[in-house]
C-alpha cells in the first residue's frame, strides 16, 4: 500500500494558517479582537523564548481572538470561507503538482498537521486528502467548540503518535505500506525517520542541513515542477 503523508503550513501552503485564521474569524464576529494582535505577538515571543509550549500558545490565541465557547453556526459558516479561500489561493504550486502525481499512482493522501482539525479538515476535503490528522479541541455537550485543545497539539513525536495510531484504526500493517512525508520544518523529524521516504519542502539552511545527514530528499513546492534532489 502507497501512502503520502503531507504536512499543511508551509507545506502545502504558501503561508502559516494558524493566526491568519485566527484574524479572519475575529475580523467576521467581532472585529474589536483585532486590537488584541500586539498582545498575540507578545505571546509567540515568548513562546520563542520557550517560557511556554504551542499548547497553552494555541488554546491562548483561540480564546483571546474566538472566544472560551464558539457557536457552532458561526464557525461552521467561517471555516468553509476560509478553507475555500486557502484552497483556491494559498497553496504552493510544487505541493499542487506533487499532490496531483501521487495521486495519479493511486497513492492513499492523508493530511498531517498541527493546525486545528476545525478547518485543516475542510482544506483537507477541498484537496482530495482521503484522510486529515490534526489538533482536536474539546466540544461542549451542546456541540460547542472551545479553546481547549483535546489530548497534545498534533506537532512533532505526538505528530507521529496519532499516524501510528490512524495506521492502527485502519488495521494498515506498517511493513505492508511504503509511506512518503513531506515536511517544511525539521520539528518533523520523527515522522521524517518514520517514513520509507522523507522529503524537506523549501528548507531552511538549517533543515537542508538535518535533511543532507539524515538522507531526506528535498523538494522545492514554490515552483510546480517542484524538484527534488538527493544528497
Amino acid at each position: 500500500m502507497n501512502i503520502a503523508i503531507y504536512d499543511l503550513d508551509k507545506t502545502i501552503t504558501r503561508r502559516p494558517t494558524f493566526t491568519r485564521f485566527l484574524l479572519y474569524y475575529a475580523r467576521r464576529t467581532a472585529p474589536f479582537r483585532l486590537a488584541l494582535l500586539p498582545i498575540w505577538i507578545m505571546a509567540m515571543v515568548g513562546y520563542k523564548l520557550r517560557l511556554y509550549g504551542r499548547k497553552p500558545l494555541k488554546q491562548f490565541g483561540v480564546r483571546m481572538f474566538m472566544g472560551r465557547e464558539i457557536s457552532p453556526a458561526n464557525l461552521s459558516e467561517i471555516t468553509a470561507s476560509f478553507a475555500d479561500n486557502v484552497f483556491n489561493q494559498g497553496l504552493q504550486p510544487g505541493a499542487i503538482a506533487r499532490l496531483h502525481a501521487d495521486r495519479a499512482r493511486g497513492a492513499m493522501l492523508v493530511l498531517a498537521t498541527a493546525a486545528p482539525e476545525f478547518y485543516a479538515k475542510l482544506i483537507g476535503n477541498l484537496a482530495d486528502f482521503h484522510a486529515v490528522i490534526a489538533t482536536r479541541h474539546i466540544l461542549t455537550p451542546d456541540g460547542a467548540l472551545t479553546h481547549e485543545i483535546e489530548g497534545e497539539n498534533c506537532y512533532a513525536g505526538e505528530k507521529l503518535r496519532r499516524i501510528e495510531e490512524w495506521l492502527s484504526q485502519q488495521a494498515i500493517d506498517r511493513k505492508d505500506a511504503h509511506i512518503i512525508f513531506y515536511s517544511d520544518d525539521i520539528s518533523d523529524s520523527p515522522t521524517l525517520n518514520f517514513a520509507d521516504e522523507g522529503y524537506a519542502v523549501n528548507p531552511s539552511k538549517k533543515f537542508a542541513e538535518a535533511a543532507a545527514r539524515a538522507n531526506w530528499g528535498r523538494l522545492d513546492f514554490r515552483h510546480a515542477e517542484g524538484i527534488s534532489n538527493r544528497p
